[in-house]
């Protein structure tokens, strides 16, 4: 039997999530946090949750927050998400970054909130391609490829390259996993050098964005529609802030960055939103 969360309780748990993750859960979302917390509640041996709050409030050792982002957070993802924005990203952005290395200049990338890395690695998989048809295959390696999510769990999958039947059959077109893949047992294994590619870091989009270098391209997809309006204001306006003038920001297919910041070009490609980082006047 599922533990059931009072009113009151859940006014504590709402807050403290959208506090450490900066997910927002309207009303009438109690089933959420009882479906996705009460193993927890029942393995932390609490009997309610409002006990089980005032426990992830005292922790000093940040594991049962942790663990509790890691229950709340959706991991939702695919390889090529988004048919229009793979599109562009394969005949628009890739080349753009090789064409950026190979002239001598920087050309970074970071995946915002990269779950368990389809994202990062469906992008290193475009820029192989291109840069084998250029007949210079070692080029990618010269391009800075930063994936953060706040899961722990899903950073260790992303990282390990390992990836389980259900996984490869969301949106992996065969050709690439004969290419770049190898079955071991019951999981698909991501070619090391692919893998290696991308760097990956545990990062709380809440928290300040101090990077050493502005990005050319940021993914930050299916990520904001969890936030409050407040939040995806900062954020938009903290992504503006590491994004080079004439860099590109790609979010999902339902996002919007339009009322919260005036500091992209809208465009499109196909069915595609392009938001280009506006030169300083």
């Amino acid at each position: 039997m599922i533990l059931r969360i009072t009113e009151p309780e859940y006014a504590l748990m709402t807050q403290y999530i959208e506090a450490h993750c900066g997910i927002h859960l309207e009303r009438d979302k109690e089933y959420l946090i009882e479906s996705r917390l009460a193993d927890l509640v029942a393995e932390t041996g609490c009997r309610s949750f409002q006990e089980f709050h005032f426990k992830a409030r005292t922790d000093a050792s940040g594991k049962l927050r942790d663990r509790i982002i890691d229950a709340m957070t959706t991991n939702e993802t695919s390889w090529f998400r988004d048919k229009s924005a793979w599109e562009y990203l394969e005949n628009e952005a890739t080349p753009n970054l090789l064409s950026r290395v190979a002239g001598g200049l920087p050309a970074r990338v970071w995946s915002a909130a990269a779950s368990t890395g389809q994202e990062i690695y469906s992008l290193a998989m475009l820029l192989d391609e291109k840069a084998m048809a250029m007949g210079r295959p070692s080029l990618p390696d010269q391009v800075e490829m930063l994936a953060t999510d706040i899961s722990t769990t899903a950073l260790f999958t992303a990282m390990s390259g390992r990836f389980d039947a259900i996984a490869m059959n969301r949106g992996l077109p065969d050709d690439k996993r004969d290419r770049y893949f190898r079955k071991e047992e019951q999981h698909w294994v991501l070619d090391p050098r692919i893998r290696d590619r991308a760097r990956f870091k545990k990062f709380n989009l809440q928290d300040p964005f101090i990077f050493p270098h502005s990005f050319d391209l940021v993914l930050c997809r299916y990520v904001t529609i969890y936030f409050s309006d407040a939040f995806k204001r900062s954020l938009f306006t903290k992504l503006a802030s590491v994004i080079r003038p004439g860099g590109t920001l790609i979010l999902g297919a339902t996002e919007s960055l339009r009322e919260y910041t005036g500091a992209f070009e809208i465009s499109y490609y196909k069915s595609a939103v392009i938001n280009t980082r506006k030169h300083e006047r």
